[in-house]
């Protein structure tokens, strides 16, 4: 019976599949005769709205359908792994919670990603035929990989109860489910890289090396940095999911479950963003080196107040993420002891958050920039980076003490150096704290390049080694501390789990904001400095229209999110009902 359930649960996967690409080739044939014949640019529009627009919003939601399906699935292995070697019955309950979700997302990216393959070929005939010319096998490659993705998914999903005595199969299956994601992220920043940092061509666009059109500047950094922030996202989606089944949950067995469920998830999700800032620095320090001009267009010029709109958008993620570390300090026993210090930390968040929001220059009257001039003396110095810099590193240390004071607020250290081990702690956040504000400050005195280079560096290096010596101290300090008591699960305000939903809503806003100033960057550029965008619509959209598609996209994934939720939800009811008889 349970062999049988499983190949059911496969062919189900493999027919759904079938059915949505033959869907997205049914898009493709049904458009083509509505639409009107390709220009002799090679371009077709899209009715009303125009083809720019809509790729932009099929491209964002299966994008961050992608970002989902790649972030929980490592999310609800690494679970399965943790509750099989520590034989916790409740981690495994949670990773199958969370396969649930998964599984069915699938759906949905599939169907997002077929109706996108088919509009581009149909709306870019021109470029698209490029592409294929130069990176068409690793198309081919893709849905080869993701289709192999797909039947691993259900094989996964419906062999769980079946293989509850096989644990070491079942998690390998979980990593092959993996890794096939994350060869579909490498494929994927392929065509990325190469359309904003081409190499291995000529000038006129001429194949001379297919490795070099792979590994291109933008590749590795770009798919380190998706990696990562699919980590933070897909943790985040796993607790809002949480944090909405706390919210309507019914018994307190039910609540603390959930609150348990929400805290493990959005410790992974904050422990993977404090890894954010360093990755994406690096692939800003690549996109510079391949071209300054066109950093400069990403950084500054047309899009600095979108990176103002970016440091709001952090901050605000920055806030509710301490918000809800500080108030579940209530329901550690002995929590108490450290409510003084999160008043210091929030001042920390607050004045790098006010520095980071902080635009170099504003719009002025004649009278005004007479009176001032262009700048402001004093605040317009905490619009250049070397302030950004520094108000970011020293934000995310502020959040890293905050985890670490939660993580340590029920326990006292037995080891025989624990004053010495305090003192020890204290030392290096004043040293560490110190260095990032030194270096801030002679970020000002030389060039950009040497600040670029140098300086940057060595700051983010100060932070992550703070960070990773303070964790090693902490877990070496307090083994085999002393218990104060066990948290009080389910004892939590709902408004901490409206944080975790409020981090979810915003990040998913943020991954579209900073989605279009990476295609911005290659302003009028298909394939920069190689393949000219000679499309009508061509032309940067303003921030406000700007905000408005990104919005329009973050809330339709929102809501396709929420009836993955629901889905999910009505699922266990009706297997409820057939387990009871009732």
């Amino acid at each position: 019976m349970a062999e049988t359930t499983v190949g059911r649960g496969v062919l189900k996967g493999i027919v759904k599949l079938l059915i949505i690409l033959g869907a997205g080739f049914a898009v493709y044939f049904v458009l083509r005769g509505v639409l009107a014949p390709p220009t002799a640019e090679g371009y077709r529009f899209f009715p009303v709205i125009g083809s720019r627009d809509w790729i932009w919003v099929i491209a964002q939601t299966h994008l961050d359908f992608a970002a989902f399906v790649l972030g929980v699935p490592i999310f609800a292995v690494t679970m399965e792994f943790m509750g099989w070697k520590k034989a916790d019955p409740r981690l495994d309950r949670v990773a199958y919670d969370f396969a649930k979700l998964f599984t069915l997302a699938y759906t949905l990216t599939a169907f997002m990603g077929a109706i996108f393959m088919a509009s581009l070929p149909l709306l870019y005939p021109k470029f698209i035929s490029y592409m294929m010319r130069i990176l068409g096998y690793t198309w081919w490659l893709y849905l080869g990989v993701m289709f192999a993705e797909v039947v691993i998914c259900y094989l996964y999903f419906y062999s769980w109860k079946r293989m509850m005595n096989r644990k070491g199969l079942h998690v390998f299956i979980g990593v092959l489910l993996n890794l096939f994601g994350v060869f579909i992220l490498l494929i994927t920043s392929v065509w990325v890289g190469f359309m904003t940092t081409p190499a291995g061509v000529t000038k006129t666009g001429r194949l001379v090396s297919r490795w070099a059109t792979i590994h291109t500047h933008m590749w590795l950094p770009l798919s380190l940095h998706r990696f990562v922030a699919n980590i933070v996202f897909g943790a985040g989606i796993a607790a809002a999911y949480a944090a909405y089944r706390f919210i309507t949950a019914k018994t307190p067995e039910e609540k603390a479950y959930y609150d348990w469920m929400g805290y493990t998830s959005a410790i992974i999700s904050i422990g993977a963003s404090l890894l954010l800032p360093g990755v994406g620095y690096l692939l800003g320090v690549e996109i510079y080196s391949f071209n300054e001009q066109q950093g400069i267009q990403l950084m500054g010029g047309f899009f600095a107040w979108l990176w103002v709109m970016q440091a709001i958008l952090i901050g605000a993620i920055l806030f509710f993420i301490n918000y809800y570390l500080w108030i579940s300090l209530h329901k550690m026993p002995g929590g108490e002891r450290y409510f003084r210090q999160v008043k210091y930390l929030f001042i920390v968040v607050l004045l790098g958050y006010v520095a980071w929001i902080t635009p170099h220059d504003v719009a002025l009257s004649l009278s005004e920039a007479r009176r001032m001039g262009a700048y402001h003396p004093v605040l317009g110095k905490l619009g250049l980076m070397a302030a950004k810099n520094t108000a970011v590193i020293l934000s995310y240390m502020a959040t890293f003490l905050s985890f670490a004071i939660f993580r340590r607020s029920n326990k006292e250290p037995t080891v025989a150096w624990a004053k010495g081990g305090q003192a020890l702690r204290g030392l290096i956040i004043a040293l560490s704290t110190a260095g990032v504000l030194f270096l801030g400050v002679m970020g000002y005195m030389v060039s950009d390049a040497v600040r670029v280079s140098v300086l940057s560096p060595i700051q983010f290096g100060l932070f992550f080694g703070a960070i990773l010596v303070l964790f090693l101290l902490d877990s070496f300090m307090y083994r085999n501390a002393k218990i104060i008591g066990e948290p009080r699960w389910g004892q939590m305000p709902e408004r901490s789990q409206y944080a975790l939903i409020a981090i979810t809503v915003t990040f998913t806003w943020l991954m579209g904001e900073l989605g279009y100033m990476r295609a911005g960057a290659r302003q009028y550029w298909h394939v920069y400095g190689i393949m000219m965008n000679n499309a009508p619509d061509n032309y940067l959209p303003t921030a406000g229209v700007a905000s408005i598609i990104v919005t329009i996209t973050t809330v339709l994934f929102l809501v396709m999110v929420s009836f993955v939720f629901w889905s999910t939800m009505r699922l266990e009811k009706f297997a409820e009902k057939r387990r009871t008889g009732l």
